[in-house]
């Protein structure tokens, strides 16, 4: 049976690009440094106290087995981690990451390698972790759970989050996904790979929404080195039920780590990974289950992971606000003599076409024995998406390395994302102009998002795609007819899995009557009159001199500023009672217009 080594660094040719081609928006970052426990294996990134700031997971090959948990401060630095003892001889132990008794909050589940068992640890909602609940799997005779890694997904299609890892014994092993009750257990394994999968991935590679697997095998030659290395897509039916592809098969004799996410935002998965010939291998998936295959070359060094990890060498997001999915990797240079510079390389869409990079690094300032691949999350409270990683000298003390997106421009979506692990940040909830609206939203989920879709009265409006990991945004402008209208937006993941976001509004055919001199009309609500909440405020303005902005202010509290138009038209959600609304139009000489009106909402 054929293994990663415990040090499993990708040692690619010394290779220099020619020049190094800088994107047209390069990426900025800065490091910061946290302490953390004991030596790295995996790493992953995941809100477990529902702040709205991505937390680590970290689980370790030493002994004793086990995992930490570092809350984020907001910051990119991390609280002191709180390890969680495994009853392992070994690690690391498979892990995923989802909310497998479905209340809302982030739950951790273990494989406990050279077991049956599979350890689900429900999280509180603040970080804190239940006692684990066990639940012990009919494998085939002699089989046990192994040193790979684990993934989570709805693979049936009936809202209960399922697991898949590979189990095995002496004379063969296969990948299973065990189905999952909906209260934090397991229950029946299903094999959909009868080989050897080592590394598993999630996503919806066609589109069709239904979940599916990515994983990796490999072959030995004659004389037991690593020979080959194969890329499997697995199609799910939505029943348990998997067609087999194989996309890439690496013969090169080195390992190909695969990891996956919507690179070209076209709503399927795509697969990369390092293919050991000194390249990054793009596979753009496709509605007809075929990949289209792009090799980048790499910049000087080798994109690599010593730690024993078998989550993916590769994260993506959009680094630099210019609308398209980046690459990011740890990276380590040989210097003369015995020293090593350690960066993180990110490879930068140019807009081009598929597979289309260029390359960047950033340095670290760290000198390191021991590092784990990288993570993307929300680790600074701000729209831009940073990157983490592990790394340590010793047995027993690491430390976490963030690389803070300290961005000054460019287009990180129209919303900050929301405060909490799930759920939508609405934040122009169908702002009118005349008869048009726009609506924007952030979106987080706690499984791999796909897609985010607009509906009204019943009609899908729109469809978009801008997705990385666990995080999404949404932005449209459109038309309506006057009227009473029903609004939802959806968030979907990659296993189909929704979230939903609920309005009603009303649509006003024309604008407000602009004053005949200088000031603001507010057309809507009627002054003294009576209405309902949400309450559609409408006004339009005269004033000398260019607009700097026009402002809506409801009971002495600022809501909204709009800077394009000097008329405007929001809904906001108000309770019952008497309230004042104002709204001021500014020049950009600081002149102010005001027109007041009161309502009661009913």
């Amino acid at each position: 049976m054929a293994t990663f080594p415990r040090s499993a660094a990708l040692s690619l040719a010394a290779l220099a690009l020619a020049p190094l081609c800088l994107a047209q928006t390069p990426v900025n970052f800065s490091v910061t440094a946290s302490t953390s426990g004991r030596a790295p294996g995996n790493i992953y990134s995941v809100d477990l106290n529902n702040d709205g700031i991505t937390d680590l997971v970290q689980d370790t090959e030493e002994t004793p087995s086990g995992f930490s948990v570092s809350l984020g401060n907001g910051d990119g630095t991390f609280r002191a981690p709180v390890f969680y003892t495994l009853p392992s001889k070994t690690g690391p132990n498979p892990i995923a990451t989802g909310d497998f008794n479905n209340d809302g909050k982030v739950d951790i589940a273990v494989a406990i390698a050279g077991t049956n068992q599979i350890l689900v640890y429900l999280g509180n909602g603040n970080g804190t972790l239940q006692a684990p609940k066990t639940s012990t799997i009919a494998l085939p005779s002699g089989y046990i759970f192994n040193l790979f890694s684990a993934a989570a997904s709805d693979f049936n299609g009936d809202g209960k989050v399922d697991f898949v890892a590979n189990a095995g014994n002496t004379s063969g092993s296969a990948l299973f996904v065990i189905q999952g009750d909906g209260a934090g257990g397991f229950t029946t394994p299903h094999v959909v790979l009868a080989d050897n999968a080592q590394q598993v991935v999630v996503g919806d590679f066609d589109g069709d929404g239904k979940a599916d697997i990515a994983t990796t095998t490999v072959t030995n030659d004659a004389g037991g080195f690593l020979a080959s290395t194969t890329v499997h897509a697995l199609y799910g039916n939505g029943a348990f039920g998997f067609t087999d592809t194989t996309p890439y098969i690496n013969n090169n004799g080195s390992l190909f780590y695969v990891s996956s996410g919507d690179l070209n935002s076209d709503g399927m998965t795509d697969l990369f990974g390092t293919d050991g010939n000194s390249r990054v291998a793009v596979l753009y998936g496709s509605a007809g289950r075929t990949f289209s295959s792009y090799f980048l070359p790499l910049p000087v060094g080798s994109l690599n992971s010593n730690s024993g990890a078998f989550t993916p060498l590769l994260t993506m997001a959009d680094y630099n606000g210019d609308g398209r999915m980046d690459i990011a990797a740890f990276n380590s240079v040989p210097n003369s003599g015995s020293t090593t510079t350690y960066n993180i390389a990110f490879f930068l869409a140019t807009g081009s076409g598929n597979g289309q990079f260029t390359s960047q690094t950033i340095p670290l300032s760290t000198n390191t024995q021991l590092y784990t691949p990288t993570v993307s999350g929300l680790f600074s409270r701000h729209l831009t998406p940073d990157v983490a990683l592990s790394t340590n000298s010793s047995a027993t003390s690491s430390t976490l390395l963030t690389a803070v997106n300290r961005a000054s421009s460019g287009y990180f979506g129209p919303c900050y994302y929301p405060s909490t692990g799930q759920g939508f940040n609405v934040c122009v909830p169908f702002y009118f102009n005349n008869a048009n609206f726009t609506v924007d939203a952030a979106v987080n989920s706690y499984g791999k998002l796909r897609k985010i879709e607009l509906w009204i009265d019943g009609k899908k409006i729109s469809e978009q795609h801008h997705v990385w990991d666990q995080h999404g945004y949404f932005a449209y402008s459109g038309t309506l007819n006057p009227g009473a209208h029903k609004a939802t937006l959806f968030a979907v993941d990659v296993d189909n899995r929704l979230q939903r976001y609920d309005t009603s509004f009303v649509s006003q055919g024309g604008p407000c009557t602009v004053p005949s001199s200088p000031g603001v009309n507010v057309c809507n609500p009627v002054n003294n009159g009576t209405t309902t909440s949400p309450v559609l405020i409408q006004a339009a303005s005269n004033i000398t001199g260019t607009l700097a902005r026009m402002e809506v202010w409801i009971d002495g509290v600022k809501v909204y500023t709009e800077t394009t138009s000097t008329s405007l038209g929001i809904q906001q959600a108000l309770p019952a009672g008497k309230h004042q609304i104002g709204v001021y139009a500014v020049n950009t000489a600081g002149t102010k217009w005001l027109g007041l009106v009161n309502t009661t909402v009913q």
